[in-house]
């Protein structure tokens, strides 16, 4: 890995220390619920250690921010690729609300063509474009027909898998309509698109 890179990772980590040592010394907060308040809660024992902490500050930083610029960033540009996608996401916004202060979270996650935007943005632009790994376990797993051994990192990387003609048809193509039932798109794989893994560590933004 270059220096450079290095010293970025450095950089990034240190800032993350500074802001948890500002946060920590507020103490627990009067007005207000923050994760920090949450783990400053736990009992002797059970909370984060300082290095759990830092690391798991450099953690949210990076998936709390740059995850949700990317996708944004691959969405605009993929709706402008694509005018007609561009159309009709907008004429169902435009139709669904008379003006911008209508607009809720919980409204605009019912419009199912932007949804449907929203999830093939994912797949052709993922905000993490290679793996989230895993552990097998300690005895060991089958995945694809073939043995790991206990506590192997393995990983798909997402972008292969997103772009797989055995998942998805027309893979390269940016097509909202294969996530709203249209018969071409029926033998998709649609639950291979895990942006944000699975299971207990799937990400608890999409909460």
């Amino acid at each position: 890995m270059p220096k450079s890179r290095n010293k970025q990772r450095y950089d990034h980590l240190n800032h993350s220390v500074t802001r948890v040592t500002k946060r920590l010394e507020k103490g627990r907060q009067a007005e207000g619920v923050d994760l920090w308040d949450l783990v400053l809660a736990q009992e002797d024992g059970k909370g984060l250690s300082r290095g759990e902490m830092d690391s798991n500050a450099s953690l949210f930083m990076i998936a709390g921010t740059e995850t949700t610029a990317t996708l944004v960033s691959g969405l605009t540009y993929l709706l402008l690729k694509n005018p007609e996608c561009m159309q009709k996401v907008v004429e169902e916004i435009r139709s669904a609300f008379a003006s911008s202060d209508d607009m809720t979270m919980e409204k605009l996650a019912a419009l199912p063509y932007y949804g449907a935007c929203i999830k093939e943005a994912f797949r052709l632009y993922p905000p993490v474009p290679l793996g989230l790994p895993r552990r097998t376990p300690e005895d060991g797993s089958m995945i694809c027909g073939q043995f790991v051994p206990p506590y192997t990192l393995v990983t798909t990387p997402q972008l292969a898998m997103y772009t797989h003609p055995d998942n998805f048809k027309r893979p390269r193509e940016y097509i909202p309509e294969r996530w709203l039932g249209d018969k071409e798109f029926e033998d998709d794989q649609r639950h291979a698109l895990q942006p944000f893994s699975m299971g207990t560590r799937d990400c608890l933004g999409k909460k």
